[in-house]
């Protein structure tokens, strides 16, 4: 239902846009078309979960002044179609829409507050700035604003992540972009219409755009290789402890929701799920016997294997976000003393998986009702363990879909 009515409100804004401002550029048109359908080759470089370097903001935005919000929206029906191309037919059609109903509220704000999508007939420096530059400006923020909170609200449909931490989010880790997209498209319009380039100043900006994808892929793939690094010291973890097999990845995925349903950063809610991933790995380090005998039900137990974990990977500069957490999880029940929330978030997730999977050596485990009366005694923070109910309620879903 919410992917029918974005996509209902896309097609109705998009034909309101060609009764009210018309469309008539068809052959910069057919330019932008192309562009959008090269953007499979050349998709938008995401990483750790955002995209840094996107060329089809850059065409959206230069678009709304070249040829118009009614334009846009086609452009931007047909990123959206590029956008995984072997994805399920649903997602396929919400990303469609997505892009056009944002590129198109863009292009009429960039209407309305008095850009011109004839910027041939701006002669000076005050004009292009009132006719051009601030209009544009006030587009990266409509366009920005209406894709927050299409993508917030399919996710708040979906997952029931709170809109307002999600949106908050993604500002903060993108941001920036969005102004950077809104110059290089600045620059893009200038040299197509006022230096009368053409096409060839498409060619011209967004060259190095294609080099600067290049680069953030490398890095993304350098995060894959430690992603692979880290999973290889977990089964070295678990092959020691058989016991604990599959808690760590439990433990960083319901860390990870916890993170995101609290409105931590992007790269936080990354060092809390490395964080879940990596808090046992110190008993790699003990004897066999005393690792497999370790009793993790007992919080008041004192054991210093989490010191030892977090000195292991002491000197891996990429892990340092994740090292409190991984030696302070321990204590991540006390409602107080002075606990980051990270390892308030990995100690609580720690604790409710050992209660509920891994148990004592000897002993059984709790049913999730019990367990999660006794890590409520314990925390004493509702909205912590309103996050952990969140988290829980997602990893359900997500077995459940699966």
């Amino acid at each position: 239902m919410y992917i029918t009515a974005v996509a209902a409100l896309a097609v109705g804004l998009a034909v309101w846009s060609e009764i009210a401002y018309g469309l008539d550029q068809f052959a910069a048109l057919g330019v932008f078309i192309l562009l959008a359908a090269l953007h499979v080759v050349l998709p938008d470089a995401v990483v750790e979960g955002q995209v840094r370097v996107s060329l089809s903001g850059v065409i959206l935005l230069a678009g709304q002044a070249i040829v118009g919000p009614a334009g846009v929206a086609v452009i931007g029906a047909v990123l959206g179609i590029s956008q995984g191309k072997h994805a399920p037919l649903q997602r396929r059609v919400f990303n469609a829409a997505q892009f056009s109903l944002h590129g198109c509220v863009g292009g009429i704000a960039f209407i309305v507050v008095g850009g011109t999508t004839s910027p041939e007939r701006l002669r000076d420096v005050p004009q292009i700035v009132l006719g051009l530059a601030v209009p544009l400006l006030v587009a990266v923020v409509a366009q920005a604003v209406a894709n927050l909170v299409a993508l917030a609200g399919v996710k708040r449909v979906a997952e029931g992540i709170p809109m307002r931490g999600q949106m908050l989010a993604v500002v903060r880790g993108t941001g920036f972009a969005y102004v950077a997209h809104g110059v290089i498209a600045f620059i893009m319009i200038v040299l197509w219409v006022l230096a009368n380039l053409g096409p060839v100043a498409a060619a011209i900006v967004l060259a190095p755009l294609v080099v600067a994808q290049w680069i953030y892929r490398q890095r993304a793939e350098e995060l894959e290789g430690q992603q692979r690094a880290l999973e290889v010291l977990v089964a070295a973890l678990e092959a020691k402890a058989p016991r604990l097999g599959g808690h760590s990845a439990r433990v960083a995925q319901l860390s990870a929701h916890m993170a995101e349903h609290l409105g931590l950063g992007p790269q936080q809610v990354t060092d809390t799920r490395v964080a879940g991933m990596l808090h046992d790995l110190g008993q790699t380090s003990l004897p066999t016997r005393v690792a497999r005998a370790i009793d993790l039900t007992d919080r008041d137990h004192l054991l210093d294997y989490p010191e030892r974990g977090a000195a292991i990977l002491h000197d891996l500069s990429f892990l340092h976000g994740s090292l409190d957490p991984i030696r302070r999880h321990r204590g991540g029940l006390e409602p107080s003393g002075g606990l980051s929330l990270p390892a308030r978030i990995v100690g609580l997730a720690d604790t409710y998986d050992v209660l509920t999977t891994v148990g004592s050596p000897s002993g059984p485990v709790l049913a999730p009702t019990q367990a999660r009366e006794v890590v409520a005694g314990a925390v004493g923070d509702p909205e912590l363990l309103r996050a952990l109910d969140h988290a829980l309620a997602r990893q359900f879903e997500g077995g459940s879909r699966s």
